[in-house]
């Protein structure tokens, strides 16, 4: 038997695994904006014996199957779908969600939330990005992580808070997620019940999770060019 396409994809399942993105975009509005709304926050960086998951097997299996669905040239939907499902499956809390930028680099486009209410998926799919425009929306405006430990009393969530309470939020941090070149392509984001901060453990998931879908997405918007 032939091992070569699964050594292959496993070595593509930790490429960029420690690469640094970073994007200028909209950097001067974003310095007058946080200068009055919540700070931009790094995840904390995971700690070894607590990031991997319990099954790691599983994890990485689950990773090379989105490979293959990239590859395959699934629909972006279905493969966004299956990375939010994998990153859910390592904890049973938290709740996730990949969000699109659209063509015109100014609106939330719906990408994937399977676990997320309907009514709060609806709601916030062609909503505008800006800098109070909770944690995705700011997320994708800033081209930088937005760490929002408690939706009822961050600024950012004003516009948003009655949803998310509606919605049985408490807690949002995103992720953008960027291209090769450092463009916002979308956002990811995990989502809590109840108010919480980032424990180390999301780091990896997180890193995971932005690199697969930013190559889906890169992936569908090449094949759209042909």
């Amino acid at each position: 038997m032939n091992d070569a396409p699964f050594e292959q994809n496993r070595n593509r399942l930790h490429e960029g695994e420690c690469e640094m993105h970073d994007s200028n975009q909209n950097e001067n509005q974003t310095e007058q904006s946080e200068s009055s709304v919540a700070k931009t926050q790094k995840l904390p960086p995971g700690v070894p014996d607590l990031i991997a998951p319990e099954n790691e097997a599983e994890f990485l299996a689950g990773q090379e199957k989105v490979l293959e669905m990239i590859d395959a040239n699934a629909p972006l939907s279905e493969v966004l779908t299956n990375l939010v499902l994998l990153m859910e499956a390592q904890s049973p809390e938290m709740l996730c969600s990949v969000l699109l930028l659209s063509d015109d680099g100014d609106h939330i486009r719906h990408g994937a939330a399977p676990s997320l209410p309907e009514q709060y998926v609806k709601a916030i799919d062609g909503a505008p990005i800006g800098p109070r425009k909770g944690s995705c929306g700011t997320a994708m405006w800033r081209g930088k992580p937005v760490i929002v430990t408690d939706i009822q009393s961050d600024p950012l969530w004003e516009e948003y808070r009655d949803l998310a309470s509606a919605s049985d939020l408490g807690a949002c941090w995103s992720t953008p997620i960027l291209s090769g070149k450092g463009k916002v392509l979308g956002s990811f984001a995990m989502y809590y019940r109840q108010p919480r901060a980032p424990t180390g453990v999301e780091a990896r998931l997180t890193e995971v999770a932005t690199r697969l879908a930013g190559k889906a997405i890169e992936q569908r918007a090449a094949g759209e060019r042909l």
